[in-house]
């Protein structure tokens, strides 16, 4: 998922991050042109040919990173409730009563709440439809495990 452009004063371009659904390092670009990463942070050529260093922070459930640089923290999109962030998480309760199976829906279930919580709905339309993607996951862990169940009999 990239985030929309943004610009930061004596950073040569507009900064875009990719970000990945669970695991793995965004990806940076500047005006277009990947930055190279060192470690935890990535380095952002400035307008008077140098670079600046910058560091991304990601929270939990939350599809928007934080891009810090010189000191000064850039949010990359809206702020994003505290009702949101718990709906996003929502599917992954599925381990408690589901097993491996419950997990592995689950985690289908947040990577689609995190796709809904990018797109650019209202809150009440992603919340009921963060909702309806948890009822989802719910009745496609029954449809799998009944169906399992009956294989195996």
């Amino acid at each position: 998922m990239n985030t929309e452009p943004l610009n930061v004063a004596g950073v040569a371009g507009p900064i875009v991050i990719a970000t990945k659904a669970f695991f793995g390092h965004p990806a940076v670009t500047v005006g277009g042109v990947p930055a190279p990463r060192t470690g935890r942070r990535y380095a952002l050529p400035t307008v008077d040919g140098g670079v600046v260093q910058a560091t991304v922070r990601s929270v939990l459930a939350d599809p928007y990173p934080t891009v810090e640089v010189n000191g000064v923290q850039h949010r990359t999109g809206p702020p994003m409730s505290i009702f949101l962030r718990i709906l996003v998480l929502l599917p992954i309760l599925l381990f408690t009563v589901g097993g491996i199976l419950g997990a592995l829906v689950g985690v289908l279930g947040v990577w689609a709440n995190l796709t809904v919580a990018h797109t650019r709905m209202t809150p009440a339309v992603k919340a009921l439809a963060m909702l309806g993607v948890g009822i989802g996951t719910v009745i496609v862990w029954l449809a799998v495990a009944v169906a399992l169940n009956a294989a195996l009999s």
